[in-house]
């Protein structure tokens, strides 16, 4: 494979290694993950259409990412992983196939329709041959199932660099504990093309928000039980008064 030239593949400057020296080549970019929201169900229903869904979606990835300047890095089934060299880049390109997907589905049966989720990461990105690894990327695909049909789920690390460049209406989740992430994750919900990502979102994660309020209501008792005892048990005793002694 010539890797003298192309995407994430140039010479080694500040913050990269020597993949020629025997260390892994790293370097930041961003990562997409993309998954068809039920196809399992699908499948089972008509197998045939699924199976369509998954050539047309294809078929779209492989002329939209390259657009944006990213590398469609494998498929998995009916989804796919690729990398963008800015946050940018790939947020744009995560529009452009929501819009294409819904463009398409105006065409057929509402039956027959399909729906995609977007995950987006930005982190550091280690090669081995055609393939991409790192923690990064294992967040980048704990994310995307957050997304709604039709929506992206991203980062804060995407969204803080974007946040001053696109128009995207949504909302931050309340901090995500991701399967076998260590860290809490802030994860910004967009807005589904003709859809209300709020209501999607408070219906969806309702057990999480109560759970946190209620935890921030027990925080604000216990901070008011402790300055109340506090400041009793600070202040001076009173002098009881000299009691008058009567003359009979």
């Amino acid at each position: 494979m010539d890797t003298s030239s192309g995407f994430g593949q140039s010479t080694p400057a500040f913050g990269q290694t020597n993949p020629g020296l025997g260390q892994p080549n790293r370097r930041l970019a961003a990562v997409m993950f993309l998954d068809m929201v039920g196809y399992s169900a699908m499948m089972a229903k008509d197998e045939e259409r699924a199976l369509a869904c998954v050539g047309e979606l294809e078929k779209l990835l492989r002329a939209e990412v390259p657009k944006f300047g990213g590398r469609l890095v494998k498929f998995l089934g009916d989804g796919s992983m690729a990398e963008f060299p800015t946050a940018l880049s790939a947020v744009r390109c995560s529009l452009s196939v929501l819009q294409d997907v819904e463009s398409n589905n105006a065409w057929v049966p509402a039956e027959k329709r399909y729906s995609v989720r977007i995950g987006l990461h930005l982190g550091e990105l280690v090669d081995r041959a055609d393939d991409i690894f790192s923690n990064a990327v294992n967040v980048a695909a704990r994310i995307q199932p957050l997304a709604d049909p039709g929506g992206i789920a991203m980062s804060s690390f995407i969204y803080s660099q974007i946040e001053n460049q696109l128009d995207l209406k949504g909302l931050y989740l309340p901090p995500q504990k991701l399967k076998n992430i260590p860290e809490k994750m802030r994860i910004f919900l967009v807005e589904p093309l003709g859809g209300d990502v709020t209501g999607r979102a408070i219906r969806r994660h309702r057990p999480l928000a109560v759970k946190t309020i209620i935890g921030m209501a027990v925080v604000l008792v216990g901070l008011f039980l402790a300055y109340y005892f506090f400041s009793k048990s600070s202040q001076p005793p009173v002098a009881a008064p000299n009691a008058k002694v009567t003359q009979p």
